[in-house]
């Protein structure tokens, strides 16, 4: 009995797989039509639902308890936003080689909820930019990456010009015998 459940378990699973993999077979990446391909099939229009809010962050552990405090707390989003968690966050948004698979996503998500505001957290000493080092001094680092923020404000916004865009930078400090999250508004 066991046997004949494991085959049907790889034949179900492989089937699932392959459907899935059939979206990405075009010579060209057009990543935006499979994700409207993918949202048709998983989630038609009477099952669409509205969020209002999408949050893009990197994925580094040493923030994510401070983010969801922000999140919840600060911007009261509690259980009612979608969320983008790549690694190097807005770093992927502003180099061109990348920045297509972020928009990919984003589109889905302002396709299947209605997004019209978005929250873009980023944070210093990020391992997508190389850590802080790699910039010199901490002013070089700041300025770098409010500008990056502020660019990928501006490619969100001339995609989806009614956006709301919010921006912070964040930081670890060590007071006493604690490390905490700060977090700055980049207007």
């Amino acid at each position: 009995m066991k046997k004949y459940f494991n085959i049907i378990f790889i034949i179900v699973l492989s089937y699932f797989i392959s459907t899935g993999c059939a979206f990405n077979k075009t010579s060209s990446p057009d990543l935006l039509v499979d994700n409207q391909q993918i949202a048709t099939l998983l989630n038609p229009e009477t099952l669409r639902s509205d969020c209002d809010t999408l949050l893009i962050t990197c994925i580094d552990y040493r923030f994510a308890v401070a983010n969801q405090g922000l999140i919840n707390e600060t911007l009261k989003l509690k259980d009612n936003y979608d969320h983008i968690s790549i690694p190097g966050g807005i770093y992927n948004l502003v180099t061109p080689e990348t920045r297509e698979l972020l928009f990919s996503k984003f589109a889905l998500s302002v396709k299947l909820h209605l997004i019209n505001r978005v929250v873009i957290i980023s944070h210093k000493d990020c391992g997508a930019y190389g850590g802080s080092a790699t910039f010199g001094s901490e002013i070089a680092e700041n300025e770098t990456l409010c500008t990056d923020l502020r660019t990928a404000r501006a490619l969100l916004i001339e995609k989806y010009p009614t956006l709301e865009v919010n921006l912070f930078l964040e930081s670890l400090a060590k007071e006493g015998a604690e490390v905490k999250v700060h977090f700055e508004k980049i207007p």
